[in-house]
Formats: structure tokens, C-alpha cells, sequence
């Protein structure tokens, strides 16, 4: 498993959580804080075997982010690992880590204002604020300090103001980990640029392209125009049509069925410029 920045901060992080039952943690994006994190907490003795919810602002988040947990794990989604988002719902009877969207936390906590089976509630990327997602959280301090002193609140964000969140969480401890920059460099064209900078850049670019040229060509929505196009399976062939030159035979050419779209444009390499369909 490749090294990730937040993996430093990592030991911190448990640490404040064993001693303290809320934390801040503000991490800059691709930091890692969203799939490693909740995977260094699950076997935290504090935990007790139970189950880490976290939040996501959206379903393809939360989608994106069970899957690379669970595949870290060499497992399949629904195993450890598993999520619940609307109309989609992938956990099982083994399940410890559950990624869920707003709505869903907030109909948990309606259903179950305790969270009796959960020992951790992790709030991701909560910058984005919403309503569901200060509502699921106002829910959980209150369950924390009503109902459940030993339940865990974590929240975490990269461009979060982390003070007052702490301040709110009584004081919690704020973690920082840093993200890593990596070096950019700098090509300038050759010579001075004249004219439009589109037109400059759009040379320059062609001059250091490797690529054949290649022509496109839009065609029409009618395409019964064209006698050519024939609909093969699973994917669509292009012949020309007798009477064309015979050089045009290179196009022959099979193209995936989602590239002829109509209305849509399609490249083919071509030994000469395409004819024009003559009349049947």
C-alpha cells in the first residue's frame, strides 16, 4: 500500500480519540484522510467492535469511496466495507465501516437517536455544509452528551475553518496534515508569440504532436442519406459506396458503437480527402 501524507498524522489522531471523544482533522485534498483514516480506526480498542458511520456529501462519493476501501482490502463492497446512499444500499451482517449520504444519516438517527451499534461518526469534506449535514450533526452532539458519552465525532475537511468546529465540539483537538507538492516545470515556445495566443498555442502544440493527422468529419442527423452506413454488431462498419475512388477504401474501419452518436462527430485516417456521397 502506497504512502499517503495523512498516514504521519495518523498516530496523533488515535491518540486524541483515545483520550478525548472529538476531533478535528483538516487535511488538503488527495491527503488521504478519506480512505485511510476510518482503516486505521477499526480495531481502536475504544471502538468496542463496533461500526465507523461516515458521512458523505454524495452518493458517487460515497460509492467512489467504498470501493477503494474495500478493494484495499481485497475485499468486495457489502463485506467490511460497505455503503448506503438513496435507493442503493451495499452492507452486510459483517460490516464495520459504513459510508452514508446526509439524508441517510439523518433518517439513522431518527430511527436510532443513540447509535447503539456505532462507535464513530466521521464527518468528511464537511466544509460543504449543508443542512442535513449540521442537523446530523447537532443529532450527534446531543446523543454524545445525553445518551452516549462514548461515542466518537470526528470531522474532517481540507479547506475548513477548523476553530470554531472545535470550539463547538468543546474544545477538540484540531490535527493538521499537510499535503504533498510535487515539481512543475515551465515550456515556453520557441519564439516570440504573434497574434491571437489561441492560434500560437494551437501551433506550437501541433508542431511537438506525434499524432497522424487526421480529419474530422461531422455528419448529419439524417444518416439514411448515407448508403454506406451499415449497422453491424456490436459495433458499427463503415463501407463506401460503389462508384466511390478506390483509395477511399482505407476507411473501411470498425469504430466502437458509442463513438457514432448522431449528431456527433467521428475521425477516420484517410489516404485522401473524403468524397462527397454521390446520388444512387
Amino acid at each position: 500500500m502506497n504512502t499517503l501524507p495523512v498516514d504521519s498524522i495518523i498516530p496523533a489522531l488515535k491518540e486524541a480519540l483515545r483520550t478525548r471523544s472529538s476531533a478535528v482533522l483538516v487535511a488538503a485534498p488527495g491527503a488521504g484522510k478519506t480512505t485511510r483514516v476510518p482503516l486505521a480506526l477499526l480495531d481502536e480498542p475504544w471502538l468496542a467492535g463496533r461500526r465507523i458511520l461516515m458521512l458523505e456529501p454524495r452518493r458517487l462519493a460515497a460509492r467512489a469511496a467504498a470501493r477503494y476501501m474495500a478493494a484495499s482490502l481485497g475485499e468486495q463492497v457489502g463485506d467490511t466495507v460497505g455503503y448506503r446512499v438513496r435507493l442503493d444500499t451495499r452492507v452486510g451482517p459483517a460490516t464495520r465501516i459504513e459510508v452514508v449520504t446526509e439524508g441517510v444519516l439523518t433518517r439513522m438517527l431518527q430511527a436510532d437517536p443513540a447509535l447503539e451499534d456505532t462507535g464513530l461518526v466521521i464527518f468528511d469534506e464537511f466544509h460543504e455544509r449543508s443542512l442535513h449535514a449540521d442537523l446530523g450533526l447537532a443529532l450527534c452532539l446531543e446523543a454524545q452528551s445525553v445518551l452516549r458519552d462514548d461515542l466518537r465525532i470526528l470531522v474532517m475537511s481540507a479547506t475548513l475553518d477548523a476553530e470554531p468546529v472545535a470550539a463547538l465540539l468543546g474544545d477538540a483537538p484540531v490535527l493538521t496534515s499537510e499535503g504533498r507538492a510535487y515539481p512543475v516545470e515551465t515550456r515556453y515556445l520557441d519564439r516570440r508569440v504573434e497574434g491571437a495566443i489561441e492560434r500560437s498555442s494551437s501551433a506550437g502544440f501541433r508542431k511537438r504532436s506525434r499524432r497522424n493527422r487526421e480529419i474530422s468529419w461531422s455528419f448529419c442527423r439524417e444518416r439514411e442519406r448515407f448508403a454506406g452506413w451499415k449497422k453491424g454488431s456490436p459495433s458499427w462498419s463503415w463501407a463506401p459506396p460503389s462508384g466511390w475512388p478506390p483509395s477511399t477504401e482505407i476507411c473501411r474501419r470498425r469504430y466502437r458503437t458509442g463513438r457514432l452518436l448522431r449528431g456527433g462527430r467521428v475521425s477516420a485516417k484517410l489516404s485522401s480527402p473524403l468524397p462527397s456521397p454521390r446520388p444512387a
